[in-house]
């Protein structure tokens, strides 16, 4: 009887390679950017348009490919770009080869979005920046920035929704420190633990109760998915499960005041709902 291998196949070993894994919170933003286009111009749609086209000539340095329209090139990078997980894992030895795919994969993402992935690349090494500098409160903080850049940079560089820096601010920092106290990987947990619970605090001070629950609808199959694959993240996705719970209570008894931040200042947070879409002609 043979003896038979675990190694995946060539499928999943790409899978595992390129991380596409974590498609799943990139394509969320892309969909965000989707949702948030029509706001720019009624018009407008992923489908539709070069979101630059306003900036003359400097639109052909943010989008080269000035002719093809700004929501399907987010998408294709939210694919090309993940040529950085085995590149990486060769700088660091982890791997013997250069992976060639990997930098085609890289430079291609370069040509659609360069803006977009200079900032997204950039974010990529604050995260790692920590583990060649200091593993510490303040570095911590730092690596969660960079994945501020990495994930949501589309939402601001092609949906062009730069209200959103200061909310998805403390998104990145929950949602790392989280990540961090799952796998040890913190200085204090005590600190990380404050800087995420900031995270459902701040929610109703920039959404309304409607986009909290679609937070909340998004987020179930999304921890059902990691409590699968990495049994261990069990007990941080109760908390967060609980958390979007209490966050959820809340939205719905404040409901008409939310966000709140505009009953202070008001027009803080703009109008970012979108026209209703028309139906696609085929």
């Amino acid at each position: 009887m043979e003896e038979q291998s675990n190694e995946p196949g060539p499928v999943m070993k790409f899978v595992q390679d390129y991380r596409l894994k974590m498609l799943i919170p990139e394509l969320l933003v892309v969909f965000g950017v989707w949702y948030f286009l029509p706001i720019l111009n009624p018009s407008f749609s992923p489908f539709v348009g070069n979101v630059y086209q306003s900036l003359g000539i400097f639109q052909y340095f943010f989008q080269p490919l000035y002719f093809l329209p700004s929501g399907m090139l987010v998408l294709a990078t939210a694919f090309t770009l993940h040529g950085i997980y085995p590149l990486d894992n060769y700088h660091e030895g982890k791997i013997p080869e250069l992976p060639k795919a990997a930098v085609v994969m890289i430079i291609f993402s370069f040509i659609l979005l360069p803006v977009l992935v200079a900032f997204q690349m950039l974010g990529y090494y604050m995260t790692e920046m920590t583990e060649f500098i200091s593993r510490n409160p303040f570095w911590e903080r730092i690596e969660s920035v960079g994945d501020l850049l990495f994930y949501a940079g589309p939402m601001f560089f092609v949906g062009l929704q730069w209200w959103l820096l200061i909310p998805v601010f403390f998104l990145s920092q929950g949602v790392d420190g989280i990540h961090k106290i799952a796998h040890h990987e913190t200085s204090s947990e005590k600190i990380t633990w404050i800087f995420y619970f900031l995270w459902p605090i701040s929610m109703p001070f920039f959404f309304d109760s409607v986009e909290i629950m679609a937070m909340v609808a998004l987020s179930i199959p999304a921890f059902a998915f990691y409590s699968y694959i990495r049994p261990y993240y069990t007990y941080v996705t109760s908390v967060h499960t609980l958390t979007f719970a209490m966050l959820l209570i809340f939205a719905v008894i404040l409901s008409s005041l939310l966000p709140l931040m505009n009953i202070w200042f008001p027009g803080f947070i703009p109008p970012h709902i979108p026209p209703r879409a028309t139906p696609l002609p085929f």
